[in-house]
């Protein structure tokens, strides 16, 4: 397989290319893979392991700002990241978990709908 792209140096001028070693990443192989299921699941996980970065980063700067706040002078460290960023990544856990949360209500409902089969 090839990939035709266009060369950023001209327009015009077409290179034949591999095909990228990427390939996007899956939670779920095999059968069941793109299932409304499984699509779930898998919406589930990456949003969870985002919410669980994103609030270790805020947490571990917020320990560090009141670290610092007690350390005597030279002894403070650099948080993980800034008031604002943190206040960032806590609002950005607000709103996927609100997604989440509307997205399990939804298929609950579907479910709830739905004739048994």
């Amino acid at each position: 397989m090839s990939d035709h792209h266009t060369d950023s140096r001209s327009a015009e001028a077409t290179l034949d290319q591999p095909a990228p070693a990427h390939q996007d990443f899956r939670w779920i192989e095999g059968p069941h893979q793109h299932t409304p299921y499984a699509e779930f699941l898998e919406l589930t996980l990456d949003i969870s392991a985002g919410l669980h970065t994103g609030m270790q980063i805020a947490y571990a700067s917020e320990l560090e700002y009141a670290a610092n706040a007690d350390a005597d002078p030279g002894q403070m460290r650099a948080p993980a990241v800034g008031l604002v960023e943190a206040d960032r990544l806590k609002r950005m856990a607000i709103a996927a978990a609100a997604l989440l949360h509307a997205e399990a209500k939804r298929r609950v409902a579907l479910l709830s709908t739905s004739p048994q089969a």
